[in-house]
Formats: C-alpha cells, sequence, structure tokens
C-alpha cells in the first residue's frame, strides 16, 4: 500500500519553491540513469566525446588497449552512447523545463503536487 505523505508550507511561494526542487530531483534522478554519478566521470565522458570527434586521443587509447579492441571500436562506443545520452538528456530536460513553468503557473498546492508528479510519466 502507498504511503501518504502530507506536507504543509507557510504560502504559495515556500510551496511552488517545494515542487520546483522536486522536478529538478527527479530530473536528476532520471538522469543518472543513463550516466554514472560524479564530476570526474562527467569530464572524463566529455574528454572521450572531444576525442572521438578528433579521431583519438589518450583516452581513447587507454580505453582501446583496456578493452583489447581498436581505437575505432572505442570511438564508435563512444559516439553511439553519447547519441543516445543526447536523445534521453533532451527528453528529460524538456519534461523538466515545462513541468516547472507549469508549477510557476500553478494557482494552488495540488496543481503543483500533480504537475511535479506526473512530470515525467512520457
Amino acid at each position: 500500500m502507498a504511503k501518504l505523505t502530507v506536507s504543509r508550507f507557510k504560502d504559495l511561494d515556500e510551496t511552488r519553491a517545494h515542487y520546483l526542487a522536486t522536478v529538478d530531483t527527479e530530473a536528476e534522478r532520471l538522469r543518472m540513469q543513463h550516466v554514472t554519478p560524479g564530476n570526474g566521470q562527467t569530464m572524463t565522458y566529455e574528454a572521450k566525446h572531444r576525442e572521438a570527434l578528433a579521431g583519438g586521443g589518450p583516452m581513447i587509447t587507454a580505453e582501446a588497449e583496456a578493452l583489447e579492441v581498436t581505437e575505432q571500436e572505442v570511438i564508435g562506443s563512444v559516439l553511439a552512447a553519447r547519441g543516445r545520452w543526447e536523445l534521453a538528456g533532451a527528453k528529460i530536460e524538456a519534461a523538466r523545463i515545462k513541468a516547472k513553468r507549469d508549477i510557476r503557473a500553478a494557482t494552488t498546492p495540488a496543481e503543483m503536487h500533480a504537475t511535479s508528479k506526473g512530470a515525467f510519466n512520457d
């Protein structure tokens, strides 16, 4: 059975801030289904993508050696992963932006709650 939690806020501004933050938190949870968390990992993904676009580099070489595959195979893998991420990331970002717009336009806590809960259900 689902647990119901009731939140109380002092005014609509506090309510709105809560639901705007809820949308950002859910967007990040969804993003983490597609990438490894951490700033260093993000920097690694970006470096590998730049190297893949350039046709190679130390990250690509290191990964190819570690996996015992060709650099071209790593480049293909990196570019394919980036393409998948861009599609997923764009969908998440569009839903996040729309939900935040709708929360800002909402006039009741119930509307804000419903928007935040349904933002990523497509």
